[in-house]
This record gives C-alpha cells, sequence and structure tokens, in this order.
C-alpha cells in the first residue's frame, strides 16, 4: 500500500505541474500576442506619421520659397494677378471658357 499512495503522491503532483505549465504557456502565448499586435499598430502609425511630417516639410520648404520672392514686385504682381484676379486700371480681361 505504501507504494500506491507514492505513485498517488507523484501522479498527482505531476498532474499539477503539467497543469501550471499548461496555464503558464497559455498565458505567455496571449501575451506574446498583444504585444505582436500592439507593434503592428504602433508600427502603422509610425508610417502614417512620417508620411504627414514629409508633407508638412515639404510644405514648409514651399513657404520658405515663397518668403523668398515676398520682396519680389514681379512676384507680388503675378500672385495678384493670378490668384486675386488684379488688374491695372484702364486694363480689359477676356475670359475663355473652354466649350
Amino acid at each position: 500500500m505504501k507504494r500506491r499512495r507514492r505513485n498517488t503522491s507523484f501522479s498527482l503532483v505531476m498532474t499539477v505541474v503539467c497543469i501550471a505549465f499548461v496555464v503558464v504557456a497559455v498565458l505567455c502565448a496571449t501575451r506574446f500576442y498583444d504585444v505582436r499586435q500592439r507593434r503592428e499598430r504602433l508600427m502603422k502609425e509610425s508610417r502614417e506619421l512620417q508620411a504627414q511630417k514629409q508633407a508638412l516639410l515639404d510644405k514648409q520648404e514651399a513657404l520658405r520659397a515663397q518668403g523668398a520672392h515676398s520682396d519680389d514686385e514681379v512676384y507680388i504682381e503675378q500672385v495678384a494677378r493670378d490668384q486675386l484676379d488684379m488688374v491695372y486700371p484702364g486694363e480689359i480681361i477676356f475670359r475663355v471658357s473652354g466649350e
């Protein structure tokens, strides 16, 4: 009878150890999956932010180029004519439609 008790005790301990191992393995796998999903989301967000940064840098460069011409009278006249539809007194504008 002593052998049966030892074997039963040993089997019980092994069962508890195996269950604990499975639980830890499942928890680790779940955590790994969550970390992987978060990493993918952050990488996507990083790519989007890099694209926004590049767009802002391009816009900044364009504004700097505009600022360099802000004292140039020819540039100011061109902007006034093209964007504001301004003309000199006595000038007549003819608009041609594309039809």
